[in-house]
């Protein structure tokens, strides 16, 4: 997909693409299919939009279309088990050239915390996809620290000379508007991402922590998700008001979107944006609130988390809440730590915009791209050695 409509992979392969293109790199993207207004997206960002091969059963990546055969690409890049197996065939079969792999999952983390009631298989058959994928690659790179780490070491375990070899990608900031915000009257507290895993994204833990924050004058804290399926925002609205006993006026529940003002919109009228993730890769939503200037809390078990602390060093602190997996003590963490924010809001909009500052000029989707790109060089050479 182009559009970012399933979260952070379409969204780091879009920017990332984008800064590809920016450093001057003739970059296109297959998809499996693409609107007027997508095509005109990725044209503006230097970007050629590809179709996927359309068969009876529908359009599939793993059949070679010509217009990307004919684009001639000499480095072919697929993402996770989201496009990695296609990129494979592609670069091992349709249109030889350089495999870059880019991990965006960690499965021995993740799974546990879904309700599929197969976590076990399913970590097995994603580690047995990543370790082949890695293996075969002729680059290895990961989104953020966390993820690198633990791919490096899932593939030291089963190849001694790949584990060490992972590159880290870290993540741009897209800066939205250079003026400094200030908070508005209405305090909401937005968590802003796909909904499906209530537990993984501790959608609960936020809910019962802004229930748990004391009400000390001026309107109460408002609930704000960004990120349900359309058809289920009432019933996850029900769920989230009966996990919290929050009144139904403080949980508003909205469907997700990729309209970028729409994003926008709700940064600019939150007080603060929550990332309460029992475990996340990254989190992109993090460097999202960061660079529209508003106030940000972040789950300590997240690569995101661990970003800031490398970039910023004890003055990531107070974005960041440690995670226990004891779910009343993560609770009064989170709750300890939004009342902190938005009882003294004046003094934590002067942070955000601090931290904006300080991050802008040193995550930046170019500085991403050379890496990147100085990693496919390294590959170059060490084929022609």
């Amino acid at each position: 997909m182009w559009s970012p409509t399933r979260g952070g992979v379409p969204a780091f392969n879009r920017l990332a693409a984008t800064g590809l293109a920016e450093i001057g790199h003739r970059v296109a993207c297959l998809v499996l299919s693409a609107t007027a207004e997508e095509h005109e997206d990725a044209r503006r960002r230097g970007v050629t939009l590809l179709t996927a091969e359309s068969t009876p059963a529908g359009p599939t990546l793993l059949l070679p279309a010509s217009a990307a055969v004919d684009f001639g690409a000499e480095v072919i890049v697929g993402h996770d088990r989201f496009t990695g197996c296609e990129a494979w065939a592609y670069a091992r079969r349709h249109a030889p050239g350089l495999l870059v792999y880019i991990a965006h999952t960690v499965p021995a983390e993740i799974e546990r915390y879904k309700d599929s009631g197969r976590a076990t298989s399913r970590i097995e058959e994603r580690e047995r996809i990543i370790r082949r994928l890695g293996a075969e690659a002729d680059v290895v790179a990961a989104v953020g620290p966390r993820i690198a780490r633990c791919t490096a070491d899932l593939l030291a375990a089963g190849d001694t000379t790949r584990g060490g070899d992972v590159v880290q990608l870290d993540p741009g900031i897209t800066l939205s508007g250079p003026e400094p915000r200030r908070p508005l009257a209405k305090r909401n507290v937005l968590v802003l991402g796909r909904t499906e895993d209530i537990g993984l994204k501790g959608l609960d833990l936020a809910a019962r922590a802004v229930a748990g924050v004391p009400v000390l004058g001026g309107p109460p804290l408002t609930l704000l998700v960004r990120g349900a399926a359309e058809a289920e925002c009432d019933d996850l609205h029900g769920t989230l008001v009966e996990l919290s006993r929050l009144a139904r006026e403080r949980v508003d529940v909205r469907p997700y979107t990729v309209d970028p003002a729409e994003l926008r919109r709700d940064l600019a009228r939150s007080a603060l944006c929550v990332m309460p993730s029992r475990v996340e890769g990254f989190g992109l939503v993090v460097l999202e609130a960061i660079g529209a200037g508003t106030p940000v809390l972040v789950g300590g078990s997240s690569g995101a988390a661990e970003l800031l602390r490398a970039e910023l060093g004890h003055a990531a602190e107070p974005m960041i809440v440690e995670m226990s997996d004891d779910e009343e003590i993560d609770v009064r963490r989170w709750s300890d730590a939004i009342a902190g924010v938005t009882s003294e809001l004046e003094d934590s909009f002067a942070y955000a915009e601090d931290v904006r500052a300080r991050l802008a000029g040193r995550l930046d989707w170019r500085r991403t791209a050379r890496t990147l790109a100085e990693a496919v060089d390294r590959a170059v050479e060490r084929r022609r050695g």
